[in-house]
């Protein structure tokens, strides 16, 4: 199967799937916007820290090492070696959490959920209220 079919195989599989908690990640990512003085911030520190917080307080980040297996029974392939909440399988990144786990022929599934934009010259961070199919990224590396 091409990668961009087993690509889309697991967007699909993980958006049937893991519904509730992309918006949960969405909605995690709002809280940390809203007590921000502005619409924006400059600093990463600014999104990664509550973010990362907001995730472990609530649970997710189980729920978000989830999609790896999900993502890879759908494509009948498994995760090699056990993901743990820490990286390199997990990651709370400026954008938002980034899944990554090696398949059994050594690719990498990458689930990445983009929750902010990233502006340069200057570096501004700003909440892109996505859907779940808006925020979901998968890619096969």
């Amino acid at each position: 199967m091409p990668v961009t079919q087993l690509e889309s195989t697991i967007r699909t599989r993980l958006l049937e799937s893991h519904r509730e908690t992309l918006q949960s990640v969405i909605d995690a990512g709002h809280s940390v916007a809203t007590a921000w003085p502005t619409d924006d911030v400059q600093e990463s520190g600014a999104v990664t820290e509550p973010l990362e917080r907001l995730l472990r307080e609530q649970g997710l980040t189980a729920d978000l090492l989830g999609m790896l297996q999900t993502g890879t029974a759908a494509i009948n392939d498994t995760v090699q070696g056990r993901p743990i909440p820490a990286p390199p399988y997990l990651v709370i990144t400026s954008r938002g959490p980034l899944c990554r786990g090696t398949l059994s022929d050594g690719r990498r599934l990458v689930v990445v959920l983009e929750l902010f934009a990233v502006r340069r010259s200057p570096t501004r961070y700003r909440f892109r209220d996505p859907t779940p199919e808006e925020l979901l990224s998968v890619s096969i590396r």
